[in-house]
């Protein structure tokens, strides 16, 4: 059930994806009357495959880069329903989605059940540790996403060219108030997230929180930190919050593929 579940998903994200796009782009009224009981429904078939997997190991079921895929593509599902629902922004889950899809493929391609998990997959503090993780990657890739939205509309509307992006997608203050949401988000899951990494260095007594991706990731938290100051002291512009946003979310995805594809670590997928 797990593996079907786990091929059915591409498939499943891909429709979804479908619907939004129809709706973004050709504002067709059946897509807008079911873009979200599609995604709803993908949402909960994801989930069910997240809850298997984690019964057939017993613990977290992360125990590799293309489990984590999976759940960071969930993860970003989630944060996007919440934007769409609370926040009433419903023309941008094609983008979402779209990067969904793709994520998702990988991790369905790659992804096997192993026989067991490591201990430190069972421990509290490992699964908090990652959990908040997840979800900071995954609201800051929103907020990054968001960030380049409002660049390409600021500088269409700059240029006069008022074509789909100007029809479609919501205002500039819009995009702003969804960037910052999830930054703020992000900021705390990833703090969040240092602060029990740290601890679980302590408990496990192996290696150092402060490796290549632990360095990174407090440089790339200080970014988004400043981020907020300068908007909430010093009224920056959702031009100047954008660049700073997206040179943030550079930084911890380089850290993320160099410590994953080329160094020795405490944050290596074993």
């Amino acid at each position: 059930a797990i593996i079907i579940l786990n091929l059915l998903l591409p498939l499943l994200y891909f429709s979804a994806a479908f619907v939004y796009g129809k709706y973004f782009y050709r504002k067709a009224d059946w897509a807008k009357n079911w873009k979200r009981r599609v995604l709803l429904f993908v949402v909960l078939i994801h989930l069910l495959e997240t809850i298997l997997r984690g019964l057939y190991y017993k613990g977290f079921p992360i125990t590799s880069i293309y489990e984590a895929a999976s759940l960071v593509a969930f993860a970003l599902v989630l944060i996007y329903l919440y934007i769409e629902i609370q926040i009433q922004v419903d023309t941008t889950g094609y983008f979402i989605l779209v990067f969904v899809f793709f994520l998702q493929l990988f991790s369905s391609a790659l992804a096997t059940l192993k026989a067991s998990l490591p201990p430190i997959f069972k421990s509290s503090l490992f699964i908090f540790h990652t959990s908040f993780g997840i979800l900071g990657y995954a609201s800051l890739f929103i907020s990054a996403l968001y960030s380049f939205l409002y660049l390409m509309l600021f500088y269409d509307l700059k240029s006069s060219r008022f074509g789909i992006f100007y029809d479609r997608l919501p205002s500039l203050e819009t995009l702003k108030e969804v960037n910052l949401h999830t930054a703020r988000l992000g900021f705390l899951c990833f703090f969040l997230s240092i602060l029990l990494g740290i601890g679980l260095t302590f408990q496990l007594k192996i290696g150092s929180f402060f490796d290549f991706k632990g360095m990174a990731s407090l440089a790339a938290l200080t970014l988004y930190g400043l981020e907020m100051v300068g908007e909430k002291l010093w009224n920056w512009s959702g031009k100047r919050l954008a660049f700073l946003n997206l040179f943030g979310f550079t930084m911890l995805l380089f850290s993320f593929l160099i410590v994953n594809f080329f160094l020795t670590s405490f944050h290596e997928f074993h």
